[in-house]
């Protein structure tokens, strides 16, 4: 994995498609934890959501064939 900062809160990642999916599951546990733990910071879980849902709309436009 190689990580770039490109500008302050900007990153460039470069994965292998096993270490995006193991960051994806990881992301994924931690929700349902979040979901499950009435103390959670409801912002936490919020921005953890729309990350999750970007990353989903990202994919399914990646396999759509052009």
């Amino acid at each position: 994995m190689k990580v770039e900062r490109l500008r302050e809160n900007v990153f460039a990642v470069t994965a292998t498609s096993q270490e995006l999916s193991a960051l994806v599951a990881a992301a994924r546990m931690a929700l349902d934890a979040l979901r499950a733990d009435p103390q959670a910071p409801a912002e936490a879980r919020a921005i953890l959501e729309r990350v999750l849902a970007d990353y989903d709309a990202a994919l399914g436009r990646t396999a759509r064939p052009e």
